[in-house]
This record gives structure tokens, sequence and C-alpha cells, in this order.
């Protein structure tokens, strides 16, 4: 059986299944007053939709601009963030936050950029796939 075959004998809607994973947060732990860290889910961003998140980062000129990767790096958690859902207005109220980033901010500060990379890896995106493609 060829390659074209096997997919076609495939479940179509694995495709567009969305990968999910968890993280650990110390950050919320401390919020709510625990001891171990709590557990959150996370999902992966469509790939044109992270595309738009990681072009944040770069100028007209396409050079990396650090001052807008934290921006990214947020708006990547607030959604990739399943549970809690960052956008629940309640939850936003609140904390005093307008949006969903300001919310994933508030809520997981230093951690933000570690549950980021998570994402992104749930995305398809690793290190190894940079240095490939960069070597």
């Amino acid at each position: 059986m060829n390659l074209v075959e096997e997919l076609i004998k495939a479940d179509a809607k694995k495709a567009t299944e969305l990968q999910t994973g968890t993280f650990q947060s110390k950050n919320l732990a401390r919020i709510l007053g625990k001891k171990k860290p709590v557990e959150i889910t996370i999902r992966e961003i469509p790939t044109r939709r992270l595309n738009d998140i990681m072009a944040m980062q770069f100028d007209r000129k396409g050079n990396f601009d650090i001052t807008k990767a934290f921006d990214s790096k947020a708006l990547c958690v607030s959604e990739g963030v399943i549970d809690p859902q960052l956008s629940e207005v309640g939850l936003m109220e609140h904390f005093g936050c307008k949006t969903p980033k300001d919310l994933a901010i508030r809520l997981f500060k230093s951690e933000l950029s570690n549950i980021s990379d998570e994402i992104a890896v749930l995305s398809g995106i690793s290190d190894d796939i940079e240095d490939e493609v960069k070597n």
C-alpha cells in the first residue's frame, strides 16, 4: 500500500485536531496558596495564527525586536492556555484585566516564556527545527 492509499484510509479529522498538553505553574500555586504547582492545560495554536503571533516579534525590515517578544509570548499564552480559560470575563474582571493577554501576564509572570515555548512545541515548533532551518 502506498502513502496515498494509507492517507485515504486514515481518519481525516486527525488532520485538524489540535494537540493538548499540560504545564505545572508555580505562580498559580502561589496565588492559590498551594504548595505544589498547579496544572494548567495548554493547546496547540493553529499554524497560520501562530505565524501571525510570531511575526509580531519582527520589525518591518525583518529584524528581531526584543521589545516586542514579550507581547508576542503573552498573546501566545492567552490563546494557547485553555484551562483556566483566560478569556473568561469574570476571571479578567476579578484580576483587574481588560484582555486575556493582560490576564496571562498577571497570572503567569516569569513563567510566560516557558508556557509559550511549550505551546510552540505542541504547535510543531522546536529548537531542533529552528537549528535545522538555520543550517
